[in-house]
């Protein structure tokens, strides 16, 4: 990595090393620009992706993700190992203590003095040689015991903020989640959002459904099972799936089990006129083609990048499916349609195990930003409803001023809608998911992210 200018801690060149220890180096840059753009990983991720073989692009995102789920907690080890807050710790070896703790407490593949000894020489790079010599002492009391339950968060007077040191969460995410779900569901939920994220994939019925998936992918050396939420997914538990023939043919579209679920509430019925007035990049729209094929989509999105991703996923996918550049909260459309579909604008909660940056820049007040947001978006969707058809709102949020809520305000302007009871014509795996009539929700589990459904009818007739 260049040296940093006198003066300038923050702006400092993309890495270029390619050795492992230059995998270290790239995961520390990749780790600070995303902390301090308070922006998505992947973008940051793609541009140190590239100049890594296979093996160390794997490594690579193992030590970010893996840093960023566990930041708190590893925060928490570096200042009991250097007694002093982080705070007080130079920032410009944040990213190299942070990186260097996560492979000692969590990895075994390095050995603990390649590990400390890279973290140094990085040191050397960014600050003084008090800083090197500061960053060699703390690593190596963490690589003394390179276990978690040596570092005991034992200092905190708050059981919720100690719950959400221990897990790696933030104090108020933890707080309300104990408030609706309990202590022992809370738990399970926290635990869940730090375990890796499986790579599921959508199949196609039409192109012989998920059991003939499953056959030319185990002929290409991977090794998948069914989903348990979704029926019609795999779960991939070894393999490049994106490197195979039935990827590149478009057999198969890289999605969430739970995603997948999430629009097949209620099941689709052929002939069903349908609308994705927030499409891209597709998946909730492939989902509904993959159960039922004989449904007839439009898809709606008023980003010019994400509708160049939609159309690309449609090529390779073979589905010449019509796309109109439109706002959902603007909708040009006259017509009506028998179901209308808007993935709403929400805070992710259900996805930090897939998306564990955006714990770190979360707040109780961009909740409530995101569900005005909502508000406008299905007011202007309303009026798209066919009589007898649906209004299917998804999030992948948790949190109820995202979906209860939203609903509450919906209903009371919207007389003319009510929630679509979903107890029958349900798969058994789907079933339990239903709260209340027309809400349907799943927390993050097993190997599926957390989504929240939320159905609304218009009666009458097609």
């Amino acid at each position: 990595m260049a040296r940093q200018r006198p003066g300038d801690r923050t702006r400092r060149a993309t890495p270029r090393r390619t050795s492992e220890g230059g995998v270290r180096e790239a995961a520390a840059w990749v780790l600070e620009r995303t902390l301090a753009a308070s922006a998505p990983v992947d973008a940051f991720l793609r541009r140190s992706l590239d100049r890594f073989d296979e093996r160390d692009g794997a490594l690579l995102r193992e030590l970010v993700l893996g840093s960023l789920r566990w930041l708190r907690r590893i925060d928490h080890v570096i200042a009991s190992a250097s007694n002093r807050r982080l705070a007080d710790v130079d920032p410009a070896l944040h990213s190299t203590l942070r990186i260097g703790a996560y492979q000692l407490l969590f990895l075994e593949r390095v050995p603990p003095y390649a590990v400390v000894d890279e973290a140094v020489e990085q040191a050397q790079q960014r600050t003084h040689r008090g800083g090197a010599s500061f960053v060699n002492a703390v690593l190596r009391r963490v690589a003394r015991d390179r276990h978690l339950d040596s570092w005991p968060v034992t200092d905190e007077g708050d059981p919720v903020r100690r719950l959400a040191i221990e897990t790696s969460h933030p104090d108020f995410l933890v707080r309300r989640w104990l408030g609706r779900f309990g202590q022992a569901r809370t738990r399970r939920l926290l635990e869940a959002n730090n375990r890796p994220k499986p790579m599921q994939l959508l199949a196609f019925r039409d192109r012989g459904g998920r059991e003939l998936l499953a056959e030319r992918l185990i002929d290409e050396g991977l090794e998948v099972e069914p989903t348990r939420l979704s029926p019609l997914g795999l779960t991939v538990r070894s393999g490049n799936a994106l490197a195979t023939a039935a990827f590149r043919d478009g057999d198969c579209y890289v999605q969430d089990e739970a995603s997948q679920a999430s629009a097949l509430l209620p099941p689709p019925r052929p002939g069903e006129r349908m609308l994705d007035a927030a499409a891209a990049p597709g998946g909730k729209t492939f989902a509904l083609v993959a159960a039922e094929p004989q449904v007839a989509v439009v898809l709606a999105d008023a980003e010019l990048s994400r509708l160049s991703t939609l159309r690309e996923n449609l090529t390779r996918l073979g589905r010449p499916l019509p796309v109109v550049a439109a706002d959902a909260a603007a909708s040009p459309f006259a017509g009506t349609f028998d179901r209308v579909i808007l993935d709403l604008p929400c805070s992710g909660t259900g996805t930090l195990r897939k998306n564990p940056e955006l714990k770190w820049r979360l707040s109780e007040h961009e909740v409530g930003r995101l569900a005005a947001q909502a508000d406008r978006l299905l007011a202007r969707s309303a009026p798209l409803v066919a009589p007898g058809g649906l209004l299917v709102a998804i999030t992948c949020s948790l949190e109820v001023e995202e979906n209860e809520e939203v609903a509450e305000r919906f209903l009371a302007a919207h007389p003319d809608l009510r929630p679509l009871p979903l107890d029958s014509g349900l798969e058994p795996s789907l079933a339990a998911g239903v709260e209340a009539p027309g809400r349907w929700r799943v927390l993050p589990g097993g190997d599926h992210d957390g989504f929240t459904v939320q159905v609304f009818s218009r009666p009458g007739q097609h």
